[in-house]
């Protein structure tokens, strides 16, 4: 089933999206080091389905644009990038999946409008309702010193080292972070190295990522860089304060959240617990951070089945 390509305006902001299927909407939020590519496995799969899967290049992303301003990276603008590309497709009503980075996206859409999404799915990182404090000062003193998302948020620092060999970069990353890596740690600064330096690299083939589709990697981030994704750690902050109407807050759609026992995201203080305490969810032994990839067979047949158990939408 050949994708189709195609791009939407939120705002002055032009989206790339691809779509493949029809029947009712699914979109992808994709998480970093991703682009819509990343759901490669699961648009095809919920096309044979029979729904319309669509896959974002979130903003900052591939081929959509990358606003300079740092605040516009705010879940208020991906939120509404969503919305701006289902109206731009006449699409009433829809089930958001987001993973890492993108289930901020994602389960935020659900909060802010279950007026236009049936349910949510989340890959890796569970939901957790807004509390008293935002995620980096919930961190503060209790992760090590040099982690990563502290090291993300002074612009130009991360950038370079992470640009500096991005095809090795995007070999450690998804190595490192995945089940194929036993002893994965919390991505940790090395001393004045930097991040990539302390990630563990790899001569054998990733079992999940063939050399070709690491390539359609290296290809997109050669071209955007990482300033995009990394702005999305930067805004957690300002975040935090936008979402303040939804403090404490439960999802009033129904949710799925599916993770890997491997996954280092689920070892952060409160993480797990987060993830066992979402309704429906599924804990993939041995799989690590990229779990659409990684078990792609079980994430797709999973999510097959929780969107045929959802009541047929009406229109959309």
């Amino acid at each position: 089933m050949r994708p189709h390509h195609g791009f939407a305006m939120s705002g002055a902001v032009r989206l790339h999206y691809v779509e493949a299927g029809a029947g009712p909407a699914v979109i992808f939020c994709h998480g970093f080091p991703e682009f819509w590519y990343s759901w490669r496995h699961q648009m095809q799969a919920c096309a044979q389905a029979g729904y319309r899967a669509i896959a974002l290049d979130m903003r900052g992303h591939g081929q959509s644009d990358a606003p300079d301003r740092m605040e516009e990276y705010s879940v208020i603008h991906t939120v509404g990038d969503v919305i701006a590309l289902m109206n731009a497709l006449e699409i009433g009503k829809a089930v958001i999946v987001g993973h890492d980075a993108g289930t901020t996206t994602a389960y935020h859409a659900g909060l802010m409008r279950p007026d236009r999404f049936r349910a949510v799915v989340g890959l890796s990182v569970p939901y957790i309702p807004r509390g008293e404090k935002s995620v980096l000062d919930a961190f503060a003193g209790n992760v090590p010193p040099g982690f990563y998302m502290q090291y993300f948020q002074q612009p130009g620092i991360a950038e370079r080292d992470l640009e500096a060999d991005v095809e090795s970069t995007l070999r450690r990353l998804f190595f490192a972070n995945s089940g194929s890596f036993e002893n994965a740690p919390i991505m940790m600064l090395a001393d004045d190295k930097g991040l990539v330096a302390n990630l563990p690299d790899t001569d054998l083939p990733i079992p999940f990522l063939t050399g070709e589709e690491l390539a359609e990697y290296v290809a997109c981030y050669r071209q955007t860089g990482f300033r995009g994704g990394l702005n999305g750690y930067r805004v957690f902050g300002r975040n935090w304060e936008l979402t303040s109407p939804w403090a404490h807050m439960a999802l009033s759609v129904p949710a799925m959240f599916v993770g890997g026992t491997r996954d280092t995201v689920l070892h952060f203080p409160g993480f797990m617990e987060a993830a066992r305490n979402m309704a429906t969810h599924h804990l993939l032994d041995g799989a690590g951070h990229w779990v659409q990839m990684e078990r792609a067979e079980t994430v797709n047949a999973l999510l097959i089945d929780f969107l045929d158990s959802l009541p047929t939408p009406v229109a959309g």
